[in-house]
């Protein structure tokens, strides 16, 4: 008895999981900023910041690709989606798989930053997701504030 339910843990903990994991994350909770910084030092800032992290940059995007509501027919305002690349974080029986969408929306004084976070955790039958993580959302918003702060 004891070797069948030894044999039925390694079983259900040993596998394979596949997890799809969107890249580009849907308005669920975002997190929203505003910069009085340029556009382009806002985004060379981001990308440093988020580099830095630990996260790796994938490409950017015209944010109306995805999302009619980011469609501006201004000139002025300039505006980018940025993608990271999927971080995988082990647990002690499954991992977790982080992703990041980052829009830029500015105008001539101010930029307007939207993160969008969603973690995704494989179980025996469901996948567990989470669209918040204030702790290191509130990271990110911090050290762009701060590489900001200190360039002219």
């Amino acid at each position: 008895m004891k070797k069948i339910i030894l044999l039925w843990m390694a079983i259900c903990c040993i596998g394979c999981v596949t997890v799809n994991i969107p890249k580009y994350i849907k308005d669920e909770s975002p997190y929203k900023k505003k910069f009085y910084a340029s556009f382009e030092k806002t985004m060379l800032a981001t990308t440093n910041v988020l580099e830095g992290l630990g996260w790796k940059v994938t490409g950017t995007a015209n944010p109306a690709n995805y999302d009619r509501e980011k469609d501006i027919k201004n000139n002025n305002i300039k505006q980018t989606l940025i993608f990271v690349e999927v971080k995988q974080t082990p647990l002690f029986v499954s991992s977790r798989y982080t992703n990041l969408n980052i829009f830029l929306r500015s105008d001539e004084q101010s930029t307007d930053m939207e993160i969008r976070y969603l973690a995704v955790t494989p179980a025996f039958f469901k996948d567990m997701q989470s669209h918040k993580n204030d702790k290191a959302v509130g990271k990110i918003f911090d050290r762009i504030e701060e590489i900001l702060k200190e360039t002219p």
